[in-house]
């Protein structure tokens, strides 16, 4: 999930981005730690690196910077959020100063808030000395359902690896989920130009209601199956039907995207669109094969389309 590296003065945490194949939307639980989502997906190596540092005196400092090395400016009420809430939650006052490094583009459905939010929650834990590893993932899990960045993505984080989330909420408790290593290489792409906020969707009744019962179907046929590595496959052909299904491959972006990248990708490998961005991930469909993706990469941002190589954990 997460590796640091400290000192007495400063913590660093990185935690890899997560991508949801398919999920159902579970939101109208009054509780934040109560809320979330029930579905399958996918945790990758690049995400965000987080750095919390005592400083001598205030006021505190917060920077977000992009994956092209831009300052971020937007993002930093993320974390101010955050840091208030840490503040509250476990009596510490002192000032810090906190700097985000994203290594996916944003709103694309590569689960940076959500990778930002735990890495900066572990540091600043790990920092102070203060709280459980599941403390602070829940206080991550409860500051991101604020905003409606997400809802299963930190569980999903919790577990690692490839993924399902079995019961909604906050881990460790009362979110349930399970995972296993499915370590193979992987090529994130997306349409710069189609960048769409969770909440468009998980907030709009009419979304919730095909989500949910596109995702709640897929899950129980998962449920039972063995979760391990040789239910790749099934995964595969599960992700492409709730795509289907929940009317979320109808829209033109999606649809133009996924008929693109299909166009120019070998038999051997797979894409599949990631929910809720622009996006898709492009894997092999075996997990025993490794692929070189130079050549397709060239290709694609040809097009215009952003492209990096990754790796699913």
């Amino acid at each position: 999930m997460a590796f640091s590296v400290g000192l007495m003065s400063e913590v660093t945490v990185h935690v890899g981005g997560h991508i949801t194949l398919l999920f159902s939307v579970k939101s109208k639980q009054l509780l934040a730690r109560n809320q979330g989502s029930r579905g399958a997906g996918l945790c990758l190596e690049d995400g965000v690196q987080s750095t919390a540092r005592h400083l001598s005196k205030g006021p505190d400092k917060i920077s977000v910077t992009t994956m092209e090395g831009a300052s971020f400016e937007e993002g930093n009420e993320l974390y101010i959020e955050l840091l208030n809430s840490f503040r509250e939650l476990f009596k510490v006052n002192s000032p810090v100063e906190i700097e985000v490094k994203l290594e996916l583009p944003i709103s694309q459905g590569f689960g940076m808030s959500a990778a930002g939010l735990l890495a900066t929650s572990l540091a600043l834990g790990e920092l102070f000395d203060k709280g459980s590893e599941g403390q602070l993932a829940r206080l991550a899990h409860r500051v991101e359902r604020n905003i409606s960045g997400g809802l299963g993505d930190i569980l999903g984080l919790w577990a690692g690896g490839c993924e399902l989330r079995i019961t909604p909420g906050s881990p460790p408790y009362p979110g349930q989920v399970i995972g296993f290593s499915a370590d193979v290489s992987a090529l994130l792409v997306w349409d710069p130009d189609g960048m769409k906020h969770t909440s468009s969707y998980i907030d709009d009744p009419d979304w919730q209601i095909k989500i949910s019962n596109a995702g709640e179907a897929a899950v129980e046929r998962l449920e039972k199956k063995s979760w391990e590595r040789s239910i790749w496959g099934i995964l595969l052909d599960e992700a492409d039907r709730f795509a289907m299904e929940s009317g979320l491959l109808e829209e033109v972006e999606r649809a133009n995207l996924l008929s693109t990248v299909i166009e120019h990708t070998e038999e051997s490998l797979s894409p599949h669109l990631c929910m809720l961005g622009t996006s898709l991930i492009i894997v092999p469909k075996s997990l025993d094969q490794e692929f070189d993706y130079t050549e397709l990469a060239i290709r694609l941002r040809s097009f215009g389309l952003g492209v990096r190589e990754t790796r699913i954990q």
